[in-house]
């Protein structure tokens, strides 16, 4: 769902220019809701900051991992560039999922080398040819590498042994950074864009955009908190629940990962309103909750009317 924007500057950092298409939800994570209301630079800031490693964190490949066998493609692709681990004896090898679905290369403590059977025949030509043995010598040294059963060492001459692993499957390690709270505070400001309009650019909301354009995440971190639904889902969703105070939205990912973002003293002049992505269809839909939250105090800002 492309969202037409009809004014000129960037809901970010203000600048009038050419603007262009943002994912509302990042395109890493599967979000199709877009808008051309970022300036190039804002854009590619935030591409290649706090969303840069979004679809690697370990909570979203966990959320990710409970949906069926026809997710199958998009839970690679979250896999991709992921750190996972193997043991060989007492000794453990971790290196990064490849985007040809193996796993790289790695060293042991020994010092041997943990290479995947597709490199094996590159890897034992380079090695040999670094030690200066004829290439008839190692085309025969592959051809016992090849001919060699499970769990045998080869000599194959140099110095070089190979041993030929199998039934040693990789687990992820979950090392990485989890989500950056910017993720779900970017959305929730983005949303609330597509909200009330032109109102974005209100004076009130200036303490948002600059924890975006600094990528405070600190500061972030305190308006947003995460929690766990019961059941995964295939579905991503953002929801203004209304002002409780202040403006409150969730923000689902694979229906498992929920986080709530509140807006500091700030509140939203719009009905309560939800927009779903179903990820197995691919059809997006908004609508307006049954009953619409309560109205903010005095002491909270108020932005904006419903845009047109």
């Amino acid at each position: 769902m492309d969202i037409e924007w009809n004014h000129s500057r960037c809901i970010v950092c203000l600048n009038s220019g050419e603007l262009t298409k943002e994912h509302v939800i990042p395109e890493s994570l599967g979000g199709i809701l877009t808008s051309r209301f970022l300036c190039c630079r804002c854009n590619s800031c935030f591409g290649a900051g706090f969303e840069a490693n979004s679809r690697l964190a370990p909570e979203i490949r966990k959320a990710a991992s409970g949906l069926g066998k026809d997710f199958s493609e998009l839970k690679e692709k979250l896999e991709l560039g992921a750190q996972y681990q193997s043991k060989f004896d007492e000794q453990t090898s971790k290196s990064k999922l490849r985007r040809d679905g193996h796993i790289g290369t790695s060293k042991l403590k020994d010092g041997s080398l943990i290479v995947p059977e597709t490199d094996a025949p590159n890897s034992i030509t380079s090695l040999m040819r670094k030690r200066g043995v004829a290439d008839q010598e190692i085309k025969d040294a592959i051809a016992a590498w090849r001919a060699a059963p499970a769990g045998y060492t080869v000599n194959l001459g140099a110095g070089i042994k190979v041993r030929k692993w199998q039934g040693h499957p990789s687990i992820p390690t979950y090392d990485e950074l989890p989500l950056s709270p910017l993720v779900p505070l970017k959305i929730a400001y983005e949303f609330t864009a597509l909200l009330v309009g032109c109102a974005i650019y209100s004076p009130q909301l200036q303490p948002l955009r600059d924890v975006l354009l600094k990528q405070d995440k600190d500061l972030a971190g305190r308006m947003v908190t995460d929690n766990w639904a019961s059941s995964p889902d295939v579905f991503h969703g953002i929801a203004f629940e209304g002002n409780h105070e202040v403006a409150q939205f969730q923000v689902r990912f694979f229906g498992l990962l929920a986080y709530t973002v509140r807006f500091p003293k700030i509140a939203v002049e719009h009905p309560p309103i939800v927009y779903t992505h179903r990820l197995n269809t691919g059809k997006e839909w908004a609508h307006l909750p049954d009953e619409v939250g309560q109205k903010p105090d005095g002491s909270t800002d108020h932005v904006g009317h419903l845009a047109s």
